[in-house]
């Protein structure tokens, strides 16, 4: 079980680093990436789980967080990409080192709290935990801060992402049927953010949140 909870510890903090590298990095297709490598740490997290515990439902999560997080997700997000022809987040809300900075700073917060978190049936990892919180607070971070839809959406996979290496730890994951309904709800927020952004670009010729606010009055 050492072994397996180091492994865990080093995937989580591999994840966290992607997290930070995302909010560092403009470029909208090279996010969608980033996600990917988001997706593929957190299903090796589930497979290094289900090898350690033999709880079979986490090699079901570990499958379908691949097939949907680091297949489906980022082909819809392709698709977006290559039909609105938006390649960068060109004006952020905070400049790249002020946001590095409060990414840092929500990183060590996160760290601060977790291990308060008296979690008697968590898997014992203790990097884990603190950087399913991070990862919370650096997709906030993103969503708040980031003006195109994509780079929002973008933010919340990240959130969602934290959530889910939570439940993983905390309860060495969720009832199989409550993950299929988390995965559902994933593929349906990002095919109606997918959607509106395409109809957005369409009409008035933006994907820019601040713009459609204008809009709007």
């Amino acid at each position: 079980m050492t072994s397996a909870s180091d492994a865990v510890d080093g995937l989580a903090i591999a994840l966290l680093v992607v997290a930070l590298v995302s909010v560092a990095v403009r470029g909208l297709v090279a996010g969608v990436w980033l996600i990917v490598m988001q997706s593929v740490l957190l299903s090796l997290v589930a497979a290094t789980i289900a090898l350690a515990s033999g709880a079979a439902h986490m090699w079901a999560a570990a499958t379908l967080t691949l097939a949907v997080r680091a297949v489906a997700v980022p082909a819809v997000l392709f698709l977006v990409l290559r039909t609105v022809a938006l390649r960068r987040d060109t004006r952020p809300r905070l400049s790249t080192r002020s946001a590095l900075i409060v990414a840092v700073a929500l990183t060590l917060m996160a760290f601060s709290v977790a291990p308060r978190l008296e979690l008697s049936a968590a898997f014992p990892a203790q990097r884990a935990l603190p950087v399913s919180l991070a990862l919370t607070f650096i997709g906030l971070l993103l969503m708040a801060t980031r003006r195109k839809a994509i780079s929002q959406l973008i933010g919340l996979i990240t959130i969602e992402n934290g959530i889910f290496l939570a439940g993983l730890i905390a309860t060495l994951g969720l009832p199989f049927f409550v993950e299929i309904g988390v995965f559902f709800d994933l593929l349906v927020a990002v095919g109606v953010t997918a959607v509106l952004t395409m109809r957005s670009n369409e009409h008035f010729d933006t994907v820019n949140t601040d713009e459609l606010r204008r809009l709007r009055g």
